[in-house]
C-alpha cells in the first residue's frame, strides 16, 4: 500500500503493509524559530544509504537487454579502455502497465516512474578485484581484512557530523565488521520486522495488547557502557565530562523517538517470522516479496526517527523463487543454460528489484524532512550480485557485477544513465577463467562512501578505491588479485566513476 497523509495534521504518517502506521517527527514549523535554522541546516546535511545484495550471478542479456547495444551518446577513453554511456530513457518502454527495460529491469509504471528512472543508474563493467567464488561481503567493498562500508559509514564521524554515531541496520551474511587485524561476520540487528521494530523502539505489549514505550535498546546499550566507564576511579573529571556530552546527545535521539512512539505509532502486526514459518512459503515469491516490504516499513520508520541511515539487506532464507535455497542454486543458478531455468532465475531478479530497491525508494520518497527535501533526495540505494553476469560460465564469474542505484545522494550523483565500462576490444564470454572486463568494483565503492559526504581520513587514502589496497603488493596477507586488471586500470581507481558524479 502506497504512504498515505493525513493533510490536518502536522505530522506524516507512514502506512505499511502490514497495517502499521507508523508516525514520524515532528515537522519544523512545530520547533521554536530560533531552532528552525539549525535543523534545516542540519537535515540538509543527512545522508542515508540502503544496500541490496542478490545471490549469485545473471547473464548479460537478461539483466541489461537493450542497453547492451544502445547507442552511445558519449564516448571516452579511460583506464585505457573505450567507455560508453546513454540515457536510460532512450531504452524504456511501456505496455500493459509495465515500465521496461530489460527481463530483470522492469516493474509496474507506478513504482518504476518517470521520477524513479529519472533518479536510477545502471552500470555495467564493474569487477571484484579478487576472485572468491560465492562472494556475501564484496559488494560492500568488505574482504578479510577490511569492514563493509555499511561498518566504516557507522562508525564515521563525517557521515555523522551533528549527532550520534549510529549502527547500520544488518540483515544476513552481507556485512563485515573489524575484528584485530581482520574481519569477521556482522550480528543481524533482528531476526524479524517485529523483532527489529521493538529492538529499535524496544516496546512491551501490554495484557490489552496495545504496545508500550519503553527505552530505545541501541540508546540503552550506550548509556549502560557509559556508566561503567564512569564508575571506573581511573576515568578522570575530563574523561567524566567528555561522557556527560556524549550522553547529552544521545538522550536527544531518545527523546526524538520517544515523541514518535509517544505519538502513538503501532506495533507491526504481521510478523515475517510468521509468515517464513507458512506452509508453502519457499514456493511463494509474492509471500517473500511481502515480507521484504514489511522490513522496509520498519526500516524507513528508523531512519525518519533518526535511529539509524544505513540498512544493508541480504536475505538467505529464500531466493525470490518457487524453491529454498539450496535448491534454487543447483536446480535454477547452476541450470542457467536451460532457457526455462533461466527466464525463472530472471523472475526472481525481477522481484527483488520491484519488492525491495523500488519499494524502498518510494517509500523514502513519502517522508518530507526539516529541510522540505524527502529522505529519497538524501539517499543512495543500491544493488550489487556476489557473482558477475556473461555467458558459460560467465555467471559464476566475479567479472562484470551487475550494479543497479536509485537516489542521487543529496545531489553528489549525475542519474538517469546507462554506463558501460567493459573493454569490448578484450574481452569475451568463454569458459576461460578470464576475470578482467573493465574497471574495478571497489571504485564504486570508494565513490559510494564520497557520495555519502565520509571524509577520506575514514578510510584512509583513495588511491584504489575502498578497499584501499592493490591486492598483489608485498604486506598483503590476504586473497590474491586477478592480475588481468591493467595498470591503467588501478591508477584511475581512487577517481569517481566516469558521468556518475554531477
Amino acid at each position: 500500500m502506497k504512504p498515505a497523509f493525513n493533510k490536518l495534521s502536522r505530522r506524516q504518517f507512514l502506512i505499511g503493509a502490514g497495517g502499521t502506521a507508523l508516525a514520524l517527527p515532528l515537522l519544523p514549523s512545530l520547533l521554536p524559530r530560533e531552532a528552525q535554522a539549525a535543523a534545516m541546516a542540519s537535515a540538509s546535511a543527512e545522508r542515508y544509504f540502503v544496500h541490496t545484495t542478490t545471490w549469485h550471478g545473471i547473464f548479460q542479456q537478461e539483466f541489461f537487454g537493450p542497453l547492451l547495444n544502445q547507442a552511445a551518446a558519449q564516448t571516452q577513453s579511460y583506464g585505457g579502455i573505450a567507455i560508453r554511456g546513454a540515457s536510460l530513457a532512450g531504452a524504456v518502454t511501456t505496455t500493459n502497465g509495465m515500465t521496461v527495460i530489460s527481463d530483470v529491469l522492469q516493474a509496474k509504471s507506478s513504482a518504476l516512474n518517470a521520477r524513479m528512472l529519472s533518479r536510477m543508474n545502471v552500470i555495467n563493467g564493474l569487477d571484484f578485484a579478487v576472485g572468491v567464488g560465492h562472494n556475501r561481503g564484496g559488494t560492500l567493498g568488505g574482504d578479510a581484512n577490511n569492514p563493509t562500508i555499511d561498518q566504516v559509514l557507522a562508525a564515521s564521524k563525517s557521515f555523522y557530523p551533528s549527532s550520534i554515531l549510529q549502527p547500520a541496520i544488518v540483515r544476513n551474511l552481507v556485512s563485515l565488521s573489524k575484528s584485530g587485524t581482520g574481519t569477521v561476520q556482522t550480528q543481524a540487528t533482528a531476526e524479524s520486522n517485529v523483532k527489529l521494530f521493538d529492538r529499535l523502539f524496544k516496546t512491551s505489549v501490554a495484557s490489552s495488547g496495545t504496545a508500550v514505550p519503553e527505552q530505545v535498546v541501541l540508546v540503552d546499550r550506550v548509556k549502560e557502557h557509559a556508566d561503567l566507564v564512569m564508575a571506573d576511579p581511573a576515568c578522570s573529571a575530563d574523561c567524566k565530562t567528555r561522557l556527560g556530552n556524549y550522553l547529552d546527545l544521545l538522550n536527544d535521539v531518545q527523546s526524538k523517538v520517544m515523541t514518535t512512539v509517544m505519538s502513538g505509532f503501532a506495533r507491526p502486526t504481521t510478523d515475517t517470522s510468521a509468515l517464513e514459518k507458512a506452509s508453502g512459503f519457499y514456493g511463494q515469491p509474492s509471500s517473500q516479496a511481502q515480507c521484504e516490504k514489511l522490513w522496509n516499513d520498519i526500516v524507513v520508520a528508523a531512519f525518519a526517527a533518526g535511529i539509524s541511515r544505513v540498512y544493508v539487506c541480504g536475505p538467505t532464507s529464500y531466493t525470490f523463487g518457487p524453491a529454498t535455497e539450496g535448491a534454487w542454486h543447483n536446480d535454477y543458478a547452476h541450470a542457467m543454460d536451460d532457457p526455462a531455468k533461466r527466464a525463472g532465475f530472471s523472475a526472481a531478479v525481477q522481484l527483488q528489484f520491484e519488492s525491495v530497491m523500488l519499494d524502498m525508494a518510494n517509500k523514502l520518497d513519502q517522508i518530507t524532512t526539516a529541510d522540505g527535501k524527502t529522505l529519497f533526495d538524501k539517499s543512495l540505494i543500491a544493488s550489487g550480485f556476489e557473482l558477475g553476469s556473461g555467458g558459460h560460465p560467465g555467471h559464476h564469474h566475479n567479472r562484470c557485477i551487475p550494479v543497479i542505484s536509485l537516489g542521487d545522494a543529496g545531489g553528489y550523483l549525475k542519474t538517469g544513465q546507462s554506463v558501460d565500462y567493459r573493454d569490448l576490444t578484450q574481452f569475451t564470454w568463454s569458459s576461460n577463467p578470464h576475470w578482467w572486463s573493465g574497471l574495478l568494483y571497489t571504485q564504486w565503492m570508494g565513490m559510494v562512501l564520497r557520495a555519502m559526504g565520509v571524509s577520506t581520513s575514514d578510510y584512509n587514502t583513495t588511491a584504489y578505491g575502498y578497499p584501499n589496497l592493490r591486492n598483489s603488493r608485498t604486506d598483503y596477507t590476504g586473497p590474491t588479485e586477478n592480475t588481468d586488471h591493467t595498470d591503467a586500470v588501478w591508477s584511475v581507481a581512487g577517481q569517481d566513476l566516469p558521468w556518475l558524479r554531477a
